[in-house]
């Protein structure tokens, strides 16, 4: 089939290279001008584990092209998806003024015979707005129907996510619009959900909100377990062997990140309020995550009395790994937090060159970041710091202090490095380790005289 894909961000450029790789012909679409020309050229204006390989394949197989004629792009197409952002306004609620400039493109074009299929994550009612709104147009600039087709693509993983989804979510009112998108998506192995547009686009919202609401309730019983002398990775186990709970999405840290959980939230709140309707869950959860970087603070602040004059290293800067994104990343406000307690902060992550927090000090090595440092905190599991030297660690620290915020290491783990080099370990919902020794959450003045020669 002949695919146009109108947004080339995360989102969009998966969807355009997956559906190539599918075997249809596909036009990536966008009005930057320098995000085409990247991509022309071979690069990638993001990066998404599995996708150069994948463009790259797509590129020498001549099933995708690039281009910023938007009437070019919609002219060619069977099928049109519409992939472009929609970031919270100050009010919470979603920003549509790019999907409804797109529409308004579009409609100027003759769309007989083709099928619009809205893949931004919108409000609940918006793409029956813009089936109206095109309806009230000419016949022939009226497509064969308006479709929402909802994205799970968790950043990172969004190339095998795109091949290997739990399920394909499709909100339709027209058979001949169940038979192409079936067809679209024939050679992927997953169940079809077909609903009602509204169903669709409430299916997105629900989905991340109750996967937020997962993190959140798993990091106040950390916080709980770990005052009581509970592991709170035990715990997660013997709740995620329960079937009717599941074991994803109940690691315990630092809170949620990124562009799709915290924007969601306040979208499906905005709309709330607008239908009158109460959503406390969705209050508490926002608050529990919002809360998150301030116990990293508090512990530190225990062992180390202040953080003013005190020099922080951080690792890990996007709000997951494998992803160059720090959009709502849980380091911002821990370094901003930081700073203002009047700590300097020094930190790396292997993906970011460049940070929007004034006064932060980015480095190009791990450990260099972590020099000299009164503790060290780990904010994204990056695989290359479960290789972390802790003899080097040990030596460069002014004080022995190692915050886990993603319980990356096994405490039994820890408690060897710790008793090995003379660490202070902690983590989230699980005793801390003082020089290899399990000690109560209070504990830090009498440890103290454990590292008074550093």
């Amino acid at each position: 089939m002949k695919v146009t894909v109108i947004g080339t961000g995360y989102v969009g450029l998966v969807t355009g290279a997956c559906l190539a790789n599918l075997g249809h012909q596909v036009i990536c679409a966008d009005i930057s001008v320098e995000k085409i020309a990247t991509l022309a050229s071979g690069g990638l204006p993001i990066w998404e584990m599995g996708l150069e390989g994948l463009l790259e394949e797509a590129r020498n197989r001549q099933r995708i092209r690039f281009t910023t004629h938007i009437d070019f792009a919609i002219e060619e197409a069977d099928v049109l998806f519409i992939a472009v952002g929609t970031p919270s306004q100050a009010n919470g609620d979603a920003d549509l003024s790019h999907l409804w400039s797109v529409i308004n493109e579009i409609a100027t074009y003759k769309l007989t015979n083709k099928l619009l299929v809205v893949k931004s994550t919108v409000p609940v009612g918006t793409t029956d707005a813009i089936d109206v709104f095109l309806q009230h147009l000419p016949p022939d600039h009226r497509p064969i129907d308006v479709v929402h087709n909802p994205e799970f693509l968790r950043q990172g993983n969004a190339v095998h996510d795109f091949f290997h989804p739990d399920r394909i979510v499709i909100g339709c009112a027209s058979e001949t619009a169940r038979n192409i998108m079936h067809t679209l998506y024939k050679e992927i192995s997953a169940p079809f959900h077909f609903c009602n547009r509204c169903s669709a686009e409430l299916i997105k919202y629900a989905s991340n909100v109750f996967l937020a609401m997962k993190i959140s309730y798993i990091n106040i019983i950390a916080d709980l377990g770990e005052r009581l002398g509970a592991n709170i990775e035990d715990v997660a186990k013997g709740m995620g062997l329960d079937k009717r709970i599941g074991a994803s999405f109940l690691q315990a840290g630092i809170g949620y990140g990124g562009s799709c959980f915290p924007k969601d939230i306040k979208a499906l709140k905005t709309l709330g309020l607008k239908m009158e309707c109460e959503l406390p869950l969705l209050d508490s959860t926002e608050a529990i995550n919002n809360n998150r970087p301030r116990t990293i603070i508090n512990k530190a602040k225990k062992y180390l009395g202040t953080l003013k004059g005190k020099k922080i290293g951080m690792l890990g800067l996007t709000f997951k790994p494998m992803t160059d994104d720090i959009r709502e990343a849980p380091s911002l406000a821990v370094s901003r937090l930081c700073l203002a307690e009047g700590a300097a902060v020094h930190a790396y992550d292997p993906l970011i060159s460049t940070y929007p927090v004034q006064g932060v000090t980015l480095h190009r090595d791990m450990y260099l970041a972590a020099d000299a440092c009164d503790a060290m905190f780990i904010l994204t599991e990056w695989e290359e710091f479960r290789h972390l030297d802790w003899s080097i660690i040990s030596k460069m620290l002014h004080f022995p202090l190692i915050i886990d915020g993603r319980n990356m290491f096994s405490w039994e783990y820890m408690r060897q490095q710790a008793k090995e080099y003379d660490l202070i370990y902690l983590s989230v919902g699980r005793s801390p380790i003082c020089a290899g020794e399990a000690v109560t959450e209070s504990c830090p003045e009498n440890q103290r005289h454990l590292f008074s020669s550093r």
